[in-house]
């Protein structure tokens, strides 16, 4: 019956193959085990170990990867810059320094969008952090509740939604055996910045607890772009007899900030501190507060079978002043998800089948009001109802054809349905999309640590609920604009040999049609802003090589010096990224580059450890070549060489970590982000000069 029942759903959805990973982590150092079903091939997600994590992501036939708690942790982990620096192909580059809002691309993903997130599902604990249609933000993300980061390029992200071209970033929260029954941490820098967290992990018997709050402050580098976060979250998790497990989260985000804007070349070049003086009198923010809730029953329903569900719902209560209009919004987002896995035989091989369905949905009211300057709201220019549905199915069959070489098929089928209806005058509008996305793939193991692998890839992203009602859209319908769709071929290889050396590289070619174009205009001749309005374009293409290596150069570094004992070793470890994004015979553009992504992008370190937990490691980030903010391709940017320093010390009998790092050490006037295609040539968001953090953390358990 299973053998049938998992043929069946394979043949059904073997135009929409797709791979698919799940991870998550134990606990580094656990007061108390948790209660795990024995010889579970499917290790609980919040309470797996970072390695199970990496054997998972082994099972990927493409670019993925697990960030772990101590790069975090040894971080400045202000936002997802500090701890995804290191993972090629991806591109986080924050718009205001050491702020969370960044420019998020994974394989060139949402390039065009200039503010926020749209091209990556960003997830927490599996559940989607954002609103049905995709669209994101990240200023509720805490790296200091988070232990693992996993991130599935491009359509290696099946389970988290083959319907965004680049893929899926998903952060795994600590649970109630991750943190002792204290833990302090304080760190302080330039541009005002300070940060402070305190949580409590505790285990009783079957319940865990883990509950954090952190307070986050900066002034910023630039005029008008100061921030505040007050982040607090909770976990409960309980472990039934015969291993099913209860876990409710819960969290709030109380977020202020300022928006300096973009700068022109010229602007730039004179002060890049300044804000955007075009603007200055509307007083840009962006204040919201954001509550979420979820809810996570797992169970082993027979050997080697596991059934879990999901439940979330957010809010976001959120006032928005921009210069074209104060945006007044109150969204609510829900969400479920019921998936099986099953690890058993199939046709006598061995195989690992995994199947779930998803149900998101969004409300938002939406009013927009004039801004007559400082913020302050004159006539209301819009009074919507906006509603997204998105109904999703996926499945996965990994098969062993042999003890080397792992076939993966698998697919997702996904429904979104767009409604906006508008109050004044009385006028409802919708839309909807249907998308296919197959998958085939195989993971050859050439030796027991090396891997090849490939696979052939298909994504299907419609265009997000505020492209389909952007003012410079208006006036039109919502259906306007169509879904982009690629194919992904990928190939590459990762593995390690001997202790020495490790690497890990994709190379792909991802061919769109549709993609989503952002085109900043000016709303009227002469206007000091511009206002956003979205495309199509006809033919795209998307290649690039992905490179991540580490290597151990020397061992014992100071008993060979005759001057000490104590084990220390030195490593040396490089991301580099090669891009070349394009128009395709485009009847407007030819075969120009695609804006808003260096060809090149390089960071390196060569780090030092010694035995009494000391540490020390220089590194760089290197733009080599500058590269176009415009569809045209005739304004760039200027290629840039950071020089940058961290060390720290950890003290494990009193579990105490000192860290210590400097940035831009040349303070290099750099471009950080851009806003690609804006009429009035507002493309650069100035890099951070040269900065210092430091801080200390303690736990006692």
């Amino acid at each position: 019956m299973r053998q049938a029942s998992a043929v069946t759903f394979v043949a059904a959805v073997v135009v929409a193959a797709q791979v698919t990973v799940a991870g998550a982590q134990a606990p580094p150092t656990p007061k108390l085990e948790p209660v795990v079903v024995e010889s579970s091939p499917f290790p609980p997600e919040r309470t797996r170990s970072e390695q199970e994590a990496r054997e998972e992501i082994q099972r990927v036939p493409g670019g993925a990867e697990v960030v772990g708690q101590q790069t975090i942790d040894q971080s400045r982990a202000a936002n997802l810059q500090d701890a995804l620096q290191f993972v090629p192909g991806v591109m986080i580059r924050p718009r205001f320094g050491a702020a969370d809002e960044s420019q998020l691309s994974i394989r060139g993903s949402g390039l065009q969008n200039n503010f926020h997130l749209r091209g990556i599902n960003v997830l927490i604990d599996g559940f989607p952090y954002g609103s049905a249609d995709g669209f994101s933000d990240f200023e509720a993300l805490e790296l200091m509740d988070t232990k693992l980061i996993e991130v599935y390029k491009a359509a290696n992200a099946l389970r988290f939604g083959a319907n965004s071209m680049g893929g899926a970033v998903n952060l795994i929260s600590k649970t109630g055996y991750d943190e002792g029954w204290l833990g302090l941490r304080s760190e302080a820098g330039s541009f005002g910045f300070l940060k402070n967290h305190i949580a409590t992990g505790l285990v009783f018997g079957p319940l865990d607890l883990y509950a954090a709050y952190t307070d986050t402050r900066l002034d910023g580098y630039r005029d008008h772009s100061g921030q505040v976060r007050n982040r607090a979250s909770a976990s409960v998790g309980y472990a039934l007899a015969g291993g099913t497990t209860l876990r409710l989260d819960l969290g709030f985000t109380h977020s202020e900030e300022d928006l300096p804007g973009a700068l022109t070349r010229d602007q730039f070049e004179a002060n890049p501190r300044q804000r955007n003086p075009a603007t200055a009198v509307f007083n840009e923010q962006r204040d919201y507060d954001y509550t979420r809730g979820g809810f996570t029953v797992r169970a082993p329903i027979g050997e080697g079978q596991v059934l879990e569900g999901k439940l979330q719902l957010n809010y976001q209560d959120l006032d928005h002043p921009l210069s074209f209009a104060v945006i007044d919004q109150t969204t609510y987002n829900w969400g479920t998800e019921l998936r099986y896995l099953l690890a058993a035989k199939l046709f006598g091989l061995a195989s690992r089948f995994t199947a779930g369905v998803q149900y998101f949905g969004t409300r938002q009211n939406d009013d927009q009001f004039q801004n007559l300057g400082d913020a302050q709201r004159g006539a209301q220019l819009r009074d919507n109802v906006n509603n997204v549905y998105t109904l999703g199915g996926y499945g996965e069959e990994q098969v062993d054809l042999t003890p080397v070489l792992t076939l993966v098929l698998g697919g997702r089928l996904q429904y979104t349905l767009d409604s906006v209806r508008s109050r004044h005058p009385a006028v409802t509008q919708d839309t909807d999309f249907f998308g296919v996305s197959p998958r085939a793939g195989f993971i050859y193991r050439a030796a027991p640590t090396v891997q090849v692998f490939a696979n052939a890839s298909r994504s299907y992203e419609p265009p997000l609920l505020l492209e389909l009602t952007a003012p410079g859209n208006i006036p039109g319908s919502i259906g306007d604009l169509d879904a982009q769709r690629a194919w992904q071929l990928e190939v590459g290889a990762r593995g390690t040999a001997g202790r020495r050396f490790a690497w890990d590289v994709s190379v792909y070619d991802i061919e769109l049609w549709d993609e989503i174009q952002n085109v900043n205009v000016q709303p009227f001749p002469g206007a000091p802003f511009t206002i956003p309005r979205y495309q199509n374009i006809a033919r795209s293409r998307h290649m690039g090589v992905e490179l991540g290596g580490s290597v151990l150069l020397v061992e014992n570094v100071l008993s060979r010096l005759g001057l000490g004992e104590t084990a220390d070793r030195l490593h040396l470890r490089t991301s580099y990224t090669w891009s070349r994004f394009t128009f395709v015979n485009d009847p407007t553009f030819g075969t120009n580059d695609l804006p808003g992504a260096p060809r090149h992008f390089i960071v390196s370190e060569l780090r030092y450890d010694h035995g009494s937990g000391f540490w020390a490691a220089p590194s760089m980030e290197n733009v080599p070549k500058a590269y176009f903010v415009n569809s045209a391709n005739t304004n760039r940017t200027s290629a840039y060489l950071l020089g940058n320093f961290a060390m720290g010390y950890d003290y494990k009998p009193w579990n105490l970590s000192l860290f210590f790092q400097a940035r831009n050490l040349s303070d290099k006037q750099y471009i950080s982000s851009v806003a690609v295609d804006d009429a009035n040539g507002n493309y650069f968001y100035p890099g951070d000069g040269r900065a210092f953090y430091g801080g200390v953390a303690l736990r006692w358990h």
